[in-house]
């Protein structure tokens, strides 16, 4: 599976050949004062605007256009823009831009629809969207931004200093919808359905497509994709497990790694070149490849379960952490120094969070509860951005790196699996003990 991994990612990179625009369309382009097209995405909002992609069919490109945020649109709609063309500043974000095949930007003063839309898919999602931001409007500024960002995945309500306050202090990927956060909500589920005494294959029956769901109303993100698919993988086999039809010796987390990273570079090839991609997968298969070097460990087995769980929770995030540190570093120019302490006090909070926003949300669709809801939550999101804000500004917490340092990382890191890998297949046949443990773990 591995190699399976490696040949989708070269495959994806392969794909990615933005085609160049016409020599026409490059002198057309900046004339540019209405456009006429349908809206191909979800919209997004921002602080002062609403932006999606329109296909101009007239001349065959697509643009990323920002509307005031007075107006509204869904996917599928076609509507008629009034504005000016604009150039994706700067050159990394026109490139990103281009791998989806979008030729530049359009800031339009005024919105005609010229046809609506009833149905699809992604106009359901967009309304659901829609729907959980009216929600969440009646939350104070902050608590609305940060809660936006965690739920929806839409960052853009949030200001550039609090999201620079993220990456310095090393959550920045609190931010972007991933595992983590499909993990909270999936563990909180399994807690519901385990109480109400369902049983395992059951519960995943019903949470993987409720996950799945979860996917489309996060945006159709690539990091969410990526653990839904891990997701669903687990599902199906501890659902086999249970009849008997596999063997729990056949559980390989890789594998469902593999296939997530297959499956979307089907369906996105540009995605092997983007940041979204590169931090969510190595960030998972840090946890998948290094973490067993501590659950196999003997000083684990006999830990009392309290300590043991709070040093899972420690390993895990240096496995992930340990995981990303060459892409955080190509992709910023700096490592954040407090990033495992920030994750310890900043993961479970943000999981209080999370479910405070679910359950808050029928209370502030209530006008007799909404003062109070808002009220409650708020007073949980605010020192939250306080303390980001705080570990984002202690000494020595942004650690500038060199050009050479992901390459050398990622050769260093490829030597510990290789030793890793010698020490379970060769050192571990001739010692007795770990093989029966080893048996005994696997079932």
């Amino acid at each position: 599976m591995p190699f399976l991994w490696a040949a989708s990612f070269f495959l994806g990179m392969s794909w990615v050949r933005p085609t160049p625009l016409p020599k026409h369309l490059e002198f057309q382009l900046p004339l540019l004062r209405e456009c006429q097209g349908i809206v191909v995405d979800l919209p997004e909002p921002t602080a002062k605007r609403l932006s999606f992609t329109v296909e101009v069919e007239s001349l065959g490109v697509r643009l990323l256009a920002y509307v005031p945020r007075d107006f509204f649109v869904y996917p599928g709609e076609r509507v008629r823009l009034f504005g000016r063309y604009g150039v994706p500043e700067p050159a990394g974000w026109r490139e990103y831009l281009a791998r989806r095949g979008i030729s530049g930007l359009f800031w339009a003063d005024r919105v005609e629809v010229l046809s609506e839309t009833k149905g699809g898919l992604l106009f359901w999602t967009a309304r659901a969207r829609e729907t959980l931001r009216s929600l969440l409007s009646k939350l104070p500024e902050k608590a609305r931004a940060l809660l936006s960002a965690l739920l929806l995945g839409s960052r853009g309500l949030l200001t550039s200093e609090e999201k620079e306050a993220f990456r310095q202090a090393g959550v920045a990927h609190l931010l972007a919808l991933s595992g983590l956060h499909v993990g909270i909500l999936a563990a909180g589920g399994w807690l519901l359905l385990g109480l109400l005494r369902f049983p395992r294959a059951w519960r995943y029956f019903l949470l993987v497509p409720a996950v799945g769901l979860y996917v489309f109303i996060g945006g159709l993100r690539v990091s969410l994709l990526r653990a839904a698919v891990m997701f669903g993988v687990v599902g199906v086999f501890w659902t086999l497990w249970e009849r008997g039809l596999v063997a729990k010796a056949w559980r390989d987390p890789l594998q469902g790694l593999s296939l997530a990273a297959f499956i979307i570079l089907l369906i996105w090839p540009w995605s092997a070149l983007d940041a979204a991609f590169q931090l969510s997968f190595s960030a998972t298969a840090g946890i998948v490849l290094l973490l067993p070097s501590w659950t196999d460990s003997p000083l684990r087995r006999h830990l009392p379960r309290v300590p043991r769980y709070f040093l899972d929770m420690v390993a895990v995030s240096i496995c992930a952490q340990l995981g990303v540190l060459p892409f955080l570093a190509s992709n910023f120019g700096y490592l954040a120094s407090y990033g495992l302490l920030a994750n310890l006090v900043l993961i479970p909070w943000t999981t209080v969070l999370l479910w405070a926003g679910i359950l808050g949300l029928p209370f502030l669709a209530i006008p007799q509860t909404q003062f109070w809801a808002g009220r409650v939550v708020a007073g949980i999101c605010e020192p939250y951005l306080w303390a980001v804000e705080k570990l984002g500004k202690l000494p020595g917490a942004v650690l500038p790196v060199g050009e050479g340092f992901a390459l050398w990382y990622l050769l260093a890191l490829l030597a510990v699996l290789m030793l890793r890998a010698f020490q379970e297949e060769v050192l571990s046949p001739l010692r007795p003990e770990l093989t029966s443990h080893r048996a005994w773990r696997e079932g």
